[in-house]
């Protein structure tokens, strides 16, 4: 069966480009491994928050959750990004987060999850932080956004 998945970007903080804080332009994409229902999700950019961009987006996804899943080491992956004036996407760093953190035991369906990810760079270094709220939209409820 598949279930939807409500997820909002909110923020990221002391995200670096190189050494340098990032200056503008920055996103993030949300993908989850083996997730064949969609692909990768991703906000809007951000032109001026710098190096503590905010994006406050709402984004739905749908995807499998079998017994077998719920069993193995399944994972969303994170990752933050800025666009380059030429309009390439330079990584900046991603975060594992296991799927179980908002689909588990831990809380019944349909609770809103608010997450915190350390970020990691290509070289395996810390780079920043992303914030972050996921929740499963059980069957028959309408999703909701509050203020």
């Amino acid at each position: 069966p598949t279930r939807k998945l409500e997820i909002t970007a909110i923020s990221a903080e002391g995200l670096l480009e190189g050494r340098k804080p990032v200056k503008k332009n920055a996103f993030v994409a949300f993908e989850i491994a083996g997730n064949h229902c969609s692909g990768a999700m991703r906000t809007r950019i951000d032109e001026v928050g710098g190096d503590y961009p905010v994006w406050e987006d709402k984004l739905e996804t749908e995807f499998s959750l079998t017994e077998e899943k719920k069993n193995k080491e399944s994972f969303m992956y994170v990752g933050v990004y800025c666009q380059l004036v030429s309009g390439k996407d330079k990584h900046v760093g991603t975060a594992r987060v296991p799927i179980k953190d908002f689909t588990g035991g831990y809380a019944p369906e349909g609770f809103l999850h608010c997450l915190s990810y350390r970020l990691w760079d290509e070289y395996g270094k810390r780079n920043g932080i992303v914030n972050f709220s996921a929740r499963i939209v059980k069957a028959g409820l309408h999703s909701f956004w509050l203020r």
